[in-house]
């Protein structure tokens, strides 16, 4: 049987509520979060690229539920989420995605390679030279708050702060309804990294380096340059995007390879298959599990009608196991012939760092099959946060054999 939906038996195992949503409700309207939950892998495909679904009043939509107190009370993180390049449609989200995507482009990314694999390097040797360690917080979160860090220019440091900024953030952004203290936290969190980051913005502007924020910040001011306020909130949401998922996808990598030994042994034998390996942990258990449109006209989804001003939820977690789709959507195979899934999205608002997360991911998992081919998982219980859109294991005790 399956849990209830966002219970905390949910969070745990969210797959058996998705298998029901596929099987008896693939598209319903739930009244307690006030939004339509829609799981097909076709309808979530074509739904994130229908220009008659916005991302723009997504902010607004997910805080209806507030007073109006509240909203004043916490306008500094309405406002900066407002900013984030997700929740914008065209014209906004061309002129920010157009700034951004010289810093991820296959040249830009190839270029970093040889620095990720030093790090990557770095980060295994001091973790494997323990017998037992949390793979969390000396690996999965690491890596990635690391290279965020270094492509962005913020010292390493702060890396603390980054976290604790984003994991605030995301407990305003990927709840199914905030609440008081939640969005509390968020807007402090977002009036503190503001604060560091005008300083930081200023130091880059004296002191410029190869990173992106010196290259944002320094543009020329006849150019179609960034204020300093939506340079924060689009450094924010990079370093909330750049390691809050890939965090997520090695863990439950690590998760699904310890669960499936058999398809371990396929990469130990094989390790040509590390690549599909990581787009079968992207489908099988993604750290992303959904993302939301609001409905800009009425229209139609699997039969029902949506209305304009509707809020909508596609269930990415439960659309890569669509039966429909998939042979054995409930099993993860490492060499599956229909490889494919929707963990970043589609359309203009394709994940911008998909190239990163993946070569982050395969480096990694490269190294710890060569260097600790039996590093297994001890821990029983896996605490996973009650988050709506964020899937990810909070710690993972691993031994090194």
């Amino acid at each position: 049987m399956s849990a209830e939906f966002l219970s905390p038996d949910y969070f745990k195992n969210p797959y058996e509520t998705f298998r029901d949503f596929l099987s008896n409700r693939p598209i319903f309207w739930d009244e307690k979060i006030k939004a339509w939950i829609i799981s097909p892998y076709s309808e979530v495909e074509k739904g994130l690229s229908n220009s008659d679904l916005n991302a723009g009043e997504r902010i607004a939509s997910a805080s209806a539920h507030l007073s109006a107190e509240e909203k004043a009370e916490f306008s500094k993180i309405i406002s900066t989420l407002n900013n984030w390049i997700v929740f914008q449609d065209p014209p906004s989200h061309t002129r920010l995605r157009k700034l951004v995507n010289k810093s991820f482009t296959p040249r830009s990314i190839a270029a970093f390679t040889p620095k990720l694999e030093s790090i990557v390097d770095d980060l295994a040797r001091k973790a494997l030279s323990k017998k037992e360690f949390d793979l969390v917080s000396e690996l999965s979160f690491r890596l990635p708050a690391i290279v965020i860090c270094e492509l962005l220019g913020i010292p390493e440091e702060r890396q603390s702060d980054v976290r604790r900024w984003s994991d605030k953030h995301a407990g305003f952004s990927a709840s199914a309804q905030v609440g008081y203290q939640a969005a509390k936290e968020a807007n402090d969190a977002s009036i503190e990294a503001e604060k560091y980051l005008f300083t930081l913005f200023d130091d880059l502007r004296r002191k410029p380096g190869e990173n992106l924020l010196s290259k944002l910040g320094n543009m020329d001011k006849s150019e179609d340059h960034l204020t300093d306020e939506e340079l924060a909130a689009l450094t924010i949401q990079l370093f909330f995007a750049g390691f809050e998922t890939t965090e997520g996808l090695i863990g439950n990598l690590m998760i699904a390879l310890h669960n499936n030994p058999v398809e371990k042994e396929k990469l130990l034998a094989d390790p040509k298959k590390i690549e599909a390996a990581v787009e079968e942990a992207l489908r099988y258990d993604s750290s992303i599990l959904k993302q939301s449109r609001v409905a800009s006209v009425d229209l139609e989804i699997g039969g029902q009608l949506i209305k304009k001003g509707d809020y909508c939820h596609f269930i990415i977690g439960a659309a890569n196991r669509d039966p429909a789709r998939y042979a054995e959507p409930d099993s993860f195979i490492v060499d599956r012939e229909d490889l494919g899934h929707s963990s970043f999205g589609h359309g203009i608002h394709f994940c911008i760092g998909a190239p990163l997360a993946r070569l982050e991911t395969k480096t990694l998992l490269q190294v710890l099959l060569e260097r600790a081919p039996k590093l297994r998982v001890v821990q029983d219980e896996i605490n996973y946060p009650q988050l709506f859109a964020v899937r990810k294991p909070l710690q993972l005790l691993v031994e090194n054999n």
